[in-house]
């Protein structure tokens, strides 16, 4: 069997137990060390804190591993950013299905806002409960509250304004809920760009649909803005749509998808 054929035998079987082993993984976190926390942290706050650390070590350990399988190898650029512990957006695009992994291996303390059918996940569920995170079917003002909240605890929110992943060779499409949770928090905003190619796990893509060769992640830390300078707009809604421009725009252009 000629030697690419061999490798890509190799990157399929291991993509399989990466896969196995982040389901698989997820359950028993849940079951064993998210309860043993629990047990000796008895206030919610630090017991949170230390289950998204344990998450975020978590998160480091497998890119690791996908890269040692030789599944995937990561680029960063920019890092040194997002470690300063001060609470911000983090808005990033979304092509794949590793993005959110990706994101929370580099970003110490991370928050996600999360659709609300993994919170009843069989394999997830228990990690999403247990760590906090943000459903995104909670009533406006109690979401609004939670992601400020985050924020003013020196996390960064990951929000990927596309609300799921993109489709190859389409435009982006970036939804007004990120721009209305930014303004009426005021927030700091890092933008993030992410860029797989060969795509893997794109929308729509069964995890055995993988490249002819392993996929480069490069992840680039882009500008910083504050959601302040579009209020200037008399109303919201309009300001809204001018920051989901911009960012939209912006995104289009650093990706070079125009």
């Amino acid at each position: 069997m000629p030697l690419n054929a061999l490798n890509y035998v190799w990157r399929l079987l291991v993509t399989g137990i990466a896969f196995a082993c982040f389901f698989g993984g997820g359950l028993v976190l849940a079951l064993t060390v998210f309860p043993t926390i629990a047990v000796f942290v008895r206030r919610e706050e630090r017991r949170v804190r230390a289950t998204q650390a344990v998450i975020h070590h978590t998160f480091r350990f497998y890119i690791a591993m996908l890269e040692l399988l030789g599944i995937i190898k990561l680029e960063v650029h920019g890092v040194s950013v997002l470690l300063d512990g001060k609470g911000r957006m983090i808005i990033a695009n979304h092509p794949t299905l590793l993005d959110v992994v990706v994101l929370m291996s580099l970003v110490p303390r991370a928050q996600c806002i999360v659709k609300a059918e993994l919170w009843r996940s069989r394999w997830l569920g228990g990690v999403m409960r247990w760590a906090g995170y943000i459903r995104n079917d909670l009533e406006p003002e109690a979401l609004l509250a939670a992601c400020k909240t985050a924020m003013a605890e020196g996390k960064g929110l990951i929000i990927f304004p596309e609300g799921t992943r993109s489709r190859p060779g389409e435009a982006l499409q970036f939804r007004r809920g990120f721009a209305n949770i930014a303004l009426l928090a005021e927030a700091e905003i890092q933008l993030v760009m992410i860029d797989c190619r060969p795509i893997m796990l794109s929308k729509g893509d069964p995890w055995w649909k993988i490249p002819a060769k392993r996929s480069l992640f490069r992840v680039s830390v882009g500008e910083r803005l504050d959601a302040a300078e579009t209020l200037s707009y008399q109303y919201r809604s309009l300001a809204a749509r001018q920051l989901v421009r911009r960012l939209q725009t912006y995104f289009t252009e650093q990706l070079g998808l125009g």
